[in-house]
This record gives C-alpha cells, sequence and structure tokens, in this order.
C-alpha cells in the first residue's frame, strides 16, 4: 500500500526531532530489550540520525524517517530503576474493603489535604478519547485543555506523613531541561506553559514530622517531578509492574526518570495478589496501613501499574483516581482518557470499576487526576 504524503511528512518531522534532542541513555533504551538484530538496527539508526543533518536527498530522508519511526516504536521501560515487592501494606478482598467503609473509622484522624502544584494545559485527546461514542455525540473536539498538577499530603496518626504524587519540582517547572526533559519531551506536554505554585520542598517546609513515604499514582513526569525535593532515603511506594512496562513515549521520559532516581533505594511495589495472577475479576485492593485507614486500588491502563488510593479521612472517605480520570467531565461521562494512556481498553474498564464504586458508596468523594 503506498504511503501517504502526510504519513511521510509526519515520520520526517517526528524523526528530525528525535535526532536533534537525542540523548545517550535514550539511543541505548531502543534496544537494551531487542534480539541481536533490532540492536544492530538501534546503533544503526544512530548513524543515520547523524547522516540525517547532512542529508539533502528526500528519498533518503523519507527512508531514514520511517526507519526511526519503526526503531522508536519498539519502546523501553519507564526506567531503569529497580523495583522490589513492599513490606509494607496486605492485600485483603474488595468486599472486605467495602464493609470498611461502611463502618465509622476508629483508627484516628486521617488527615489529607490537597495542594495546586501548578496550573497548565494538555491537548484535550490526550486526556479524553475523543473516539469514545459519548464524546462525539458532545461535539468535542481537539482543543487546550486547561488541567491542574496536584500533590496530597497524608497525615496518619501512627504512621506518620505520606505524599500522594509529587507534582513538579521548581527546577523542572522553571527548567525542564536540567532534569532531563529533552526538546520532544518539552514541546509534546507544553511544559512551556506551566504556571508553578510550589512543589513538595514548599509543603515539607511546613511540616513539624519526617517524611515516611510517597504513594505514586504512575510514574509520568508531571507525577516524580518533584522527586528532587524529597530526601534520597523516602520509600517510594508504586504498582507492580510499573518500571517494566515498554511504551514508546519512554524514549523521551526516561532519562528525566533515571535522573530523578539515581541513588534511591529500590521502589517498592504493592502486592496485589489477586491482579498479579490475573485474573481478578474485581478491583485488587491492599490496605496500606493495614488498618483500614487507606487503600491503594489496582487501576492498570494509563499506565501498566496505575493505582487509585482511598483515604478514610476525618470527612468522610475520598477517591484519588490519579490519572484513570484526568478530568472531571471524562468522570462524569465515563469517558477514559486518549493518546496519555497506554492502554485505553484496559483505562476504560479500571474507570468504570472505580465509578461502580463510588456508586455502591456515595459518601465517596472523588478527586481527578487534573481537574477539581
Amino acid at each position: 500500500m503506498p504511503i501517504s504524503t502526510c504519513a511521510v511528512d509526519r515520520a520526517e518531522d517526528i524523526f528530525e526531532r528525535i535526532f536533534l534532542g537525542i540523548a545517550e541513555d535514550q539511543v541505548v533504551c531502543l534496544g537494551d530489550f531487542a534480539d541481536t538484530e533490532s540492536r544492530k538496527l538501534t546503533f544503526s539508526i544512530v548513524g543515520l540520525g547523524r547522516a540525517f543533518r547532512q542529508a539533502t536527498s528526500a528519498a533518503f530522508r523519507d527512508l531514514a524517517a520511517l526507519i526511526g519511526i519503526l526503531a522508536a516504536l519498539q519502546g523501553c521501560s519507564a526506567t531503569t530503576h529497580p523495583e522490589q515487592p513492599a513490606a509494607l501494606g496486605r492485600p485483603i478482598a474488595l468486599a472486605q474493603m467495602e464493609r470498611i467503609l461502611d463502618q465509622a473509622d476508629s483508627t484516628g484522624l486521617i488527615a489529607l489535604e490537597s495542594f495546586t502544584c501548578a496550573e497548565w494545559v494538555a491537548d484535550l485527546s490526550a486526556v479524553l478519547n475523543l473516539d469514545n461514542p459519548a464524546a462525539k455525540s458532545a461535539g468535542l473536539t481537539e482543543r487546550e485543555e486547561p488541567i491542574q498538577v496536584f500533590l496530597y499530603a497524608l497525615r496518619h496518626p501512627t504512621y506518620g506523613l505520606f505524599l500522594v504524587d509529587l507534582g513538579f519540582s521548581a527546577q523542572m517547572a522553571h527548567d525542564p531541561s536540567s532534569v532531563g526533559a529533552g526538546l520532544i519531551m518539552r514541546h509534546a506536554m507544553h511544559l512551556n506553559q506551566v504556571h508553578f505554585h510550589l512543589g513538595p520542598a514548599d509543603v515539607l517546609k511546613t511540616e513539624n514530622t519526617p517524611l515516611r513515604g510517597v504513594l505514586l499514582t504512575h510514574m509520568h513526569p508531571d507525577h516524580i517531578g518533584g522527586l528532587s525535593e524529597i530526601p534520597l532515603e523516602t520509600p517510594i511506594y508504586i504498582g507492580p509492574g510499573e518500571t517494566q512496562e515498554r511504551h514508546w513515549t519512554h524514549f523521551f521520559t526516561r532519562t528525566m526518570a533515571n535522573r530523578e532516581l539515581q541513588g534511591r533505594p529500590a521502589l517498592q511495589s504493592w502486592n496485589f495478589m489477586m491482579a498479579a495472577i490475573g485474573s481478578a475479576p474485581e478491583l485488587a485492593v491492599v490496605d496500606v496501613f493495614s488498618d483500614g485507614s487507606v487503600f491503594a486500588l489496582s487501576v492498570p491502563g494509563h499506565t501498566r501499574g496505575s493505582v487509585a488510593y482511598l483515604v478514610r479521612t476525618a470527612h468522610g472517605p475520598v477517591l484519588l483516581t490519579g490519572d484513570t480520570s484526568h478530568t472531571r467531565w471524562g468522570w462524569e461521562h465515563g469517558v477514559e482518557p486518549g493518546s496519555a494512556s497506554a492502554d485505553r481498553a484496559r483505562n476504560r474498564i479500571s474507570l468504570l470499576e472505580l465509578k461502580a464504586l463510588v456508586a455502591r458508596h456515595p459518601q465517596i468523594q472523588v478527586r481527578f487526576g487534573h481537574q477539581l
């Protein structure tokens, strides 16, 4: 089948931008898990990139562009940082968690405070699947959507202070290239339109207790960008397999993730027992502190290891959806995120599972990944 001029032009444009801003570990990641022939192709691509900048032949540029795209689509892992099972928390059945939700909280007051790290924008097609029938029926089309970046402080009466997600650091917000955000990442994520308010360091300054851990919903740059502002020894908790997920976008984000994680202990992954064997017919749950106060919920789709958190606060249970639902409109209409998610179909299942949970327990307050 002939390749359209539009497709060739787009491939050429992407290929050119890749080789204007490529970093060494991004080159290696194309072949770090491939067979020998793929590795040979990877290192050939590096040579093509150099030649590309000097090429005058349109035919050569088109060929080089297409080869570059094929190589990039192999994908690479989110980070090379080690991941190990968490000692914290215990898996419980969804029904058991729901019974706890209907009881008075006897564990003491769980305080959850929300902070707006930054005002930002995203392509609407990234945060909403515009091909979903509900989105089409509403006449939604591509545009820049105003969003926010959040981080949360969770104060447990026994276990102390935890942060849920980390937003941006001041350095990443003001000089993203200095933390490994390359040209393409800065452009695709509209990092020039980040209006920064505060980072983890600002939150920790107001606390009179040490940070005991970080609970991540997932490892996208706008959720781990504040890592440089927390102590190196801080335990970081993630969903299982989050570090190993392979996706072409990691080609552009892994440099930043590796820099942020350098010198830190292995990431701690929740023991979602049912989810681990791939046969869970319902949400898999971990009781984070083994006292019924905070629950981690396995919601794969946006990323392989995406996690939502359900916190039983003094003012009632609060669900932090993470990017299982970026927007209020997406939640209310049951429309999953778009191109920002690795697996839209699985993301939709996770979204509907969370919505069903809230329908059964309408006292739950919902806080979306990127909107109020």
